[in-house]
């Protein structure tokens, strides 16, 4: 599977991320033994990029795989926290629970907040910047939905990774259209800031138009990666052959 740089964190991340949303309790909530398994076919399979959050509760089946696979891939977290004291404890967490030292990155998870983000949680930005420079963070990200959260992503210097919803029907964009998130993806990339892509399949609206709609993912100039949910064996399989 073909591997991409995230614009200038270092990081290698293949075309595919698994995203860990829907295995979890939040949708399909699929036992431990069974979640562990799924990753494991996906991580044996080359993928080598997770993204996840604190509130996904995923984890443990994150840890296990791991364990099991003896992979070492790119994983990708995020947390609501806004204080310092907040995104500090979130941090902790991943790195327990996943049983890690450092983790690739770590997102202000702000999927439908504005932009003021950037001054309403300045305290847990801190804490993220801080830990990246301990070493415990690679790189420090933000996931939205918004197109102005996006395009003010690209002016903030601290900011490595930017992770926008964006699909072909524009499903779920806020603050904008489709065109205007990709011109704020664009600044993005120009900014040197990685981009990886969500809800390519419009939270399953568009898995009928398939290969359409990742296609047209795929064809976002610099986005390195694009997040899907899988919570099967044959889904990893369909995502890995196409």
């Amino acid at each position: 599977m073909k591997k991409r740089m995230l614009g200038n964190t270092g990081l290698e991340v293949t075309e595919l991320c698994f995203g860990a949303l829907p295995f979890g309790p939040l949708q399909k909530n699929l036992p431990l033994e069974e979640a562990t398994a799924v990753l494991c076919a996906a991580l044996e399979g080359g993928i080598n990029f997770i993204d996840t959050a604190q509130i996904y509760k995923t984890y443990a089946p994150i840890r296990e795989a791991l364990q099991q696979t003896k992979k070492r891939p790119v994983i990708a977290s995020k947390s609501p926290a806004s204080t310092y004291e907040g995104m500090q404890e979130a941090i902790e967490e991943a790195l327990n629970e996943l049983n890690l030292d450092e983790i690739g990155i770590f997102h202000l998870h702000a999927a439908r907040v504005g932009e003021d983000v950037f001054t309403e949680r300045q305290g847990a930005l801190e804490c993220l910047y801080d830990n990246k420079a301990r070493g415990r963070i690679k790189a420090v990200g933000i996931s939205t939905h918004s197109v102005k959260v996006t395009a003010l992503a690209a002016t903030i210097e601290g900011i490595d990774v930017v992770f926008p919803l964006i699909n072909q029907t524009g499903h779920g964009i806020l603050d904008g259209s489709r065109e205007e998130m990709e011109k704020a993806i664009s600044c993005c990339v120009a900014a040197g800031k990685g981009v990886y892509l969500m809800k390519a399949l419009a939270g399953g609206l568009l898995v009928d138009d398939y290969a359409q709609a990742v296609e047209y993912a795929r064809s976002i100039p610099g986005c390195a990666s694009i997040a899907l949910g899988m919570v099967s064996k044959a889904e990893v399989e369909y995502n890995l052959d196409y």
